[in-house]
């Protein structure tokens, strides 16, 4: 897919975003010019299969701040019984292990939450340096690239960069839509946040999807500590 170039300033004009079938594709979101990488991996059934099962004793999820090394027994002792239990607790460690291992760090911020309703609706950036985010159970996050955000914004010169992007991410509209992209259920994303150091003006613009009445959504996001 051809990509616009952008104005930015530290940045290059060209894609801000990667998607690849390779799990090496999330290192890149440490170029600057990125502000999205998408390890695009197929679904496993045993872990929807799972959560499907498993949604309404979830109840409301789990969150929390877990060691890597203790982290395989926090899940199985967090998580309801069933079915592919263990396929989940070796997926989230698998994900908490790629993240940990990028950011050289011990500790990982855990959100593991059941939806019947969008989480956050409208397009907006993240106050942190970095999510990884990924669908276990139904659609994917989606983002607006920063080539594609920059035809949204403001005329209003007078407005900070974040107020722009964050007004013309809320203007929803036939025109923005076309240039929205979304995550696959089972992708593993990691979003850029405003508080990446350098990047405040190069944030990732996401939004959870829409989700359809009767239907059912499983998010985990994993932040680095």
């Amino acid at each position: 897919m051809t990509c616009l170039a952008i104005d930015e300033d530290m940045m290059l004009s060209t894609c801000s975003w990667s998607c690849e079938a390779n799990p090496m594709v999330l290192g890149q979101i440490f170029e600057k010019n990125k502000s999205v990488a998408v390890w695009q991996r197929p679904v496993v059934d045993e872990i929807t299969n799972y959560f499907d099962a498993v949604f309404k004793t979830l109840g409301m999820g789990i969150r929390g701040v877990f060691s890597i090394a203790s982290l395989q027994g926090d899940m199985a002792s967090s998580l309801p019984n069933g079915i592919g239990k263990q396929a989940v607790i070796d997926d989230i460690y698998l994900l908490s292990d790629m993240l940990t291992t990028l950011f050289d760090c011990e500790h990982v911020g855990v959100r593991l939450v059941p939806l019947n309703s969008a989480m956050c609706p409208r397009f907006h950036v993240d106050n942190i340096p970095v999510r990884l985010v990924s669908t276990y159970l139904g659609s994917g996050t989606q983002w607006l690239p920063q080539e594609s955000a920059s035809e949204f914004l403001p005329k209003n010169t007078s407005a900070s960069p974040r107020q722009s992007r964050l007004g013309q991410a809320h203007n929803d509209n036939s025109n923005q839509e076309k240039h929205i992209r979304q995550m696959n259920t089972f992708d593993v994303g990691l979003l850029k946040g405003k508080a990446w150091q350098g990047h405040e003006n190069f944030a990732a613009v996401n939004r959870s999807c829409a989700v359809n009445q009767g239907d059912k959504r499983v998010l985990i996001t994993l932040d680095p500590m």
